[in-house]
């Protein structure tokens, strides 16, 4: 998971704010990671996150959410991301997306490797979106989404289908 810094680094280039929110975000899983009880140690870390990043900068993105290499933030202030949500590698996510549950029972969306959601778009329950979506800016997500596809609208309707490679 700390090996992910590089990536994330790498992936929010020209922007301060994401690469700090995302570098605390992995030390903090490393610091929730560590065997044992050990973890409460580094309790102060994860509380400071919450501080700065939650409350601060209004970034809610969970330490216990699973997020693959590479997440990039673009502006990131109003992102609402569930904990029980899985982000593959690659993925970006802009200013005041919702991620999370529908009904309250903890199922959350899983985006697959390479899929850019645009601003204040919402994805609710348990949707899958396939690999290198595009999801547009307002968009409504509660249902399954195809890999290589470019969704927008409320509720969301297929644009265009993205050539494969």
């Amino acid at each position: 998971m700390i090996f992910h810094i590089f990536q994330d680094w790498s992936a929010n280039s020209g922007s301060p704010k994401g690469r700090f929110v995302l570098a605390f975000f992995r030390i903090c899983q490393v610091v929730r990671g560590l065997p044992g009880g050990v973890w409460i140690l580094g309790a102060p870390v994860l509380a400071a996150y919450v501080l700065v990043v939650h409350w601060i900068l209004g970034i809610e993105l969970d330490y216990k959410t699973a997020v693959g290499s590479g997440l990039s933030l673009r502006h990131g202030v109003g992102l609402v991301v569930h904990r029980n949500v899985v982000i593959g590698a690659g993925c970006t996510l802009r200013q005041g997306v919702t991620i999370g549950e529908r009904r309250g029972d903890g199922r959350c969306p899983l985006l697959e490797d390479g899929v850019e959601i645009g601003a204040n778009a919402v994805l609710l329950g348990p949707v899958r979106i396939g690999q290198h979506s595009v999801i547009g800016a307002g968009a409504i997500i509660l249902h399954d989404i195809d890999a290589f596809t470019v969704v927008a609208g409320n509720p969301a309707v297929v644009i265009k289908r993205l050539n494969t490679p």
